[in-house]
């Protein structure tokens, strides 16, 4: 059995990181409150574009725009989306599985497959498995500025127009409420498959009576398509981000409870253990004290 002064600092060391834990889950928890609020008043706006896709995508004549059509040059590229911290669960782990899945769908399929990453904790680990991921976005925030939203976007909108990509996607934690969250890939071009994934997860789209072409536009629909893709690109990414990071600090303010949880219950059964080593150690010199003045008697 451990000593009693064992037991006191290994006590103490655990008291020490149940504070710290119960640190970091207060301040995820406050992180997560303000983003979770952000997030919810989105809501409109998300079906709003997705209004905006459905009749884009539903046209009877269809729109000619390099956009909205398939590329054949074998290159696909991927946008993983970690933790920028630790202390989150399987968090990491999750997304990197979904990458691995990505390359290895790219290589039964003969394609190039180019990773790119924010700074985060997944770069640590693609690099730990041998990946070395083509651009690493080194100057992101935790939630990215327009800005830097529109230029990840026209960089990859570029590339897609001039025939060098396939295929974009983000593969990221997708927040769906508080008590579920996935991670799964976003397909963003193909324009389409981005647009059939807006569509689907809105609520009521359209009355089915109306199509594109009962609304008058001014310039012509095939001139405003890329001010409206650039624009369904740009909120997608965004939202990406935006789920990533309410999903972080869900996933860190669990994890650390749990952990409070579990150091707390440790630190009762050293309590416990401390008070009878400490009761049996009185118990000892008292004996001792009881023998000796029976010895001089």
């Amino acid at each position: 059995m451990a000593s009693i002064r064992q037991i006191f600092l290994r006590r103490k060391a655990i008291n020490s990181i149940a504070r710290m834990t119960r640190t970091l889950e207060m301040i995820s928890s406050a992180r997560y409150k303000a983003y979770s609020s952000r997030w919810a008043l989105t809501g409109a706006y998300r079906d709003a574009l997705a209004r905006i896709a459905y009749l884009l995508a539903t046209a009877q004549k269809p729109l000619d725009h390099p956009l909205l059509k398939e590329n054949s040059s074998g290159r696909a590229a991927i946008l993983a989306i970690g933790s920028r911290k630790g202390l989150c669960g399987s968090y990491n782990s999750e997304i990197y599985h979904l990458v691995e899945v990505h390359i290895q769908h790219a290589k039964a399929s003969g394609k190039q497959l180019d990773l790119y990453v924010p700074r985060s904790r997944l770069e640590s680990m693609m690099t730990f498995h041998g990946l070395t991921p083509a651009k690493v976005y080194t100057d992101l925030e935790e939630r990215p500025t327009d800005l830097q939203i529109r230029a990840i976007a026209d960089d990859f909108i570029d590339q897609y127009m001039s025939g060098k990509l396939d295929y974009f996607g983000i593969v990221y934690k997708r927040f769906h409420s508080a008590s579920s969250q996935r991670a799964q890939t976003l397909t963003i071009l193909p324009l389409l498959e981005m647009v059939d994934d807006l569509t689907t997860r809105s609520q009521v789209i359209w009355p089915w009576d109306l199509t594109f072409e009962d609304f008058l536009m001014t310039p012509s629909p095939d001139r405003i398509v890329e001010s409206l893709a650039r624009m369904l690109i740009q909120y997608s990414i965004q939202s990406c981000f935006m789920d990533a990071v309410l999903s972080e600090h869900l996933a860190r303010m669990i994890a650390m409870r749990n952990a409070t949880d579990n150091a707390e219950d440790m630190i009762k059964q050293l309590t416990t253990d401390y008070n009878r080593a400490r009761q049996t150690q009185i118990t000892s010199e008292l004996l001792d004290i009881v023998s000796g003045m029976g010895a001089l008697e």
